[in-house]
């Protein structure tokens, strides 16, 4: 039971970036985030996959795979949109 927390509660932090990532692409208006703050979830997302590999964590492998490709969605569209 323990496991479904977390695969549920890595879900909702996975599914709360989308408004994000949709908006971000459909205006295509990113002069207001911060380039900084995307690569640093970036690099901890990977890291957490990382740790989630060693430890055999699967939810936290799952939630961080989905957090850092939507923060790569989001930061692609900064540098794509840049000055927008």
């Amino acid at each position: 039971m323990t496991e479904y927390l977390g695969y549920l509660a890595g879900f909702l932090t996975v599914v709360s970036f989308l408004p994000q990532v949709i908006r971000v692409w459909k205006t295509k208006e990113t002069k207001d985030l911060s380039f900084r703050m995307f690569v640093l979830l970036i690099v901890a997302g990977s890291l957490w996959i990382t740790y989630g590999v060693l430890t055999k964590d699967w939810p936290v492998i799952a939630t961080n795979a989905g957090t850092v490709t939507f923060n790569g969605a989001i930061l692609a569209a900064k540098i794509r949109y840049k000055g927008r």
